[in-house]
């Protein structure tokens, strides 16, 4: 038995292929996709957040960021200066470009929770980040040792 399959019948099914994959590889987004959120288990009143986020179809802002644990959420960069020392410096906002990554990690930018509660590794916090274009989204930040911020996971 022989199968016989038209060429609209071909040109159709290699359509819904293409759109196939530009919906599995996160074509025509509407928000940037944020992961690896953790948090360095805080050793005195205050803690920091670091994730990637990679951006969608538009550039963005983040613009602000809270949390119940929290008094008020910053963002900060730590900076080294020509001597060796480094200093932290408070930013209005972090830019992420349209298909680029925009990463908070130890030595560089960060949110920073000032006036955290008890926070102990392996417990969780909500994170609302507000975009500037892509509005709010609440994340899941895991509280990790401060070694193991780096990221990878």
């Amino acid at each position: 038995m022989r199968i016989t399959v038209s060429r609209n019948a071909r040109a159709l099914l290699a359509s819904l292929l293409v759109l196939s994959l530009v919906a599995a590889c996160g074509g025509n987004e509407s928000q940037p996709n944020v992961a690896q959120v953790r948090v360095g288990a805080p050793t005195g009143p205050n803690a920091a957040v670091y994730f990637m986020a990679r951006g969608y179809d538009e550039d963005d802002v983040l613009v602000s960021a809270s949390t119940d644990v929290a008094g008020s959420v910053e963002f900060h960069e730590t900076t080294t200066n020509d001597d060796g020392t480094m200093t932290m410096q408070p930013l209005p906002s972090f830019s992420l470009p349209a298909g680029g990554e925009l990463i908070l990690e130890p030595g560089g930018r960060h949110l920073m929770l000032i006036g955290v509660d008890d926070l102990k590794v392996g417990d969780t916090i909500d994170v609302t980040l507000t975009w500037q274009n892509a509005g709010e989204m609440t994340v899941e930040a895991v509280v990790v040792d401060p070694a193991d911020t780096m990221g990878d996971g």
